[in-house]
């Protein structure tokens, strides 16, 4: 509902609704947005808004003393660690998305940024005994390499959702398109450079970049730079609906990131049909899987990415029904299922 909302909100909302059908009762507590609603209910879930990024923080004391909860689940969507709710000694389960580190340069100023690092270093501390879930395997690996004990991490792979995210009929002319995020760390601007080079070498090649943030102004300028405004389109933020029909017409997704917990707009492209080239970093290694639903190359290496992209679109089809396959691998009700034998196994121990 918050309209920076994202792939880890994505998760949060698909198990919770879930788990809700389960008779788990679920209250979220969350930051709000100007004109939200501080009070909400959606599809079973219990939402209370106070402030907006420290808001939760300063609210969380009061909330755990006046009301029981069963199980706590922290998320630490953005690093910061939920420290009250350790310290009372309630049933914990810590969300871990992704290392922050790699993302922050450029997002926060350094200070800040240092400040974020050396907390994310004290999590070994902070969260001791606490059952950790992750995503995909390089955020296994970062947390092990942080000091977390191998036996505290759960593996929960996201899902994909389906029945929104399918195939349909494909542009008459090729197409790319880049639905990543417009933050500095995902790096859109690099569609834009794959888009040039790709240009002498296939006729009428296009771009679509959908969504908006801090960095869309800095991507015009690049599209201007480098005279390819008749070759771009910028559909800005869309609904849910309209952006899967795009993905889906679209020949191939391009994904840029400094890092990721896990990838989803590859996953929603794998879905519709759509494969995706990609720097080798973390988070894409369980996403893409090379050959099948797209390709990895070397981070930073524009001619391999170019290379990458000419091989699929000269022989699309092979990949639009390959990529399809690895999508069907995951499903929101397994995820939802794995968390719920989690709280289960902490609420009973």
């Amino acid at each position: 509902m918050n309209p920076r909302a994202g792939g880890a909100e994505r998760t949060i909302y698909e198990v919770c609704m879930r788990l809700g059908k389960m008779e788990h009762e679920i209250t979220l507590l969350v930051g709000g947005w100007e004109g939200c609603r501080a009070r909400d209910n959606l599809d079973g879930i219990a939402i209370f808004r106070y402030g907006k990024n420290l808001g939760p923080h300063l609210a969380l004391p009061i909330f755990l003393l006046k009301t029981k909860f069963d199980v706590v689940i922290n998320d630490l969507g953005h690093a910061i660690p939920w420290f009250f709710s350790t310290m009372i000694g309630k049933s914990n389960v810590v969300f871990f998305h992704h290392l922050h580190a790699r993302s922050l340069p450029g997002q926060v100023n350094p200070i800040l940024a240092k400040i974020i690092t050396a907390i994310e270093k004290c999590y070994f501390l902070i969260y001791r005994n606490t059952p950790i879930v992750t995503e995909s395997s390089t955020s296994n690996t970062d947390l092990r390499n942080l000091g977390i004990d191998e036996e505290s991490i759960h593996m929960i792979p996201p899902g994909v959702n389906s029945d929104l995210f399918k195939p349909s009929e494909k542009s008459a002319l090729p197409t790319m398109i880049y639905f990543g995020g417009m933050r500095r760390y995902k790096r859109p601007e690099e569609s834009v450079y794959l888009l040039k080079n790709m240009s002498c070498k296939i006729e009428d090649v296009k771009l679509i970049i959908a969504g908006t943030g801090p960095q869309r102004a800095s991507v015009e300028d690049v599209v201007k730079e480098l005279k390819l405004q008749d070759s771009v389109t910028f559909t800005g933020r869309l609904g849910e609906r309209e952006l899967a029909g795009v993905i889906a017409s679209s020949w191939l997704n391009i994904h840029t990131s400094i890092t990721e917990g896990w990838g989803y707009s590859i996953l929603e492209a794998s879905s519709s049909g759509t494969p995706t080239v990609a720097y080798n970093v973390p988070g894409v290694v369980d996403t893409i899987e090379n050959g099948i639903n797209g390709m990895r190359v070397k981070d930073g290496d524009r001619k391999a990415l170019e290379t990458s992209a000419l091989e699929i679109l000269k022989n699309p089809h092979k990949w639009w029904s390959s990529s399809i396959e690895v999508a069907k691998k995951y499903s929101w009700d397994r995820t939802a299922e794995l968390w719920d034998e989690l709280i289960h196994k902490i609420v009973n121990r």
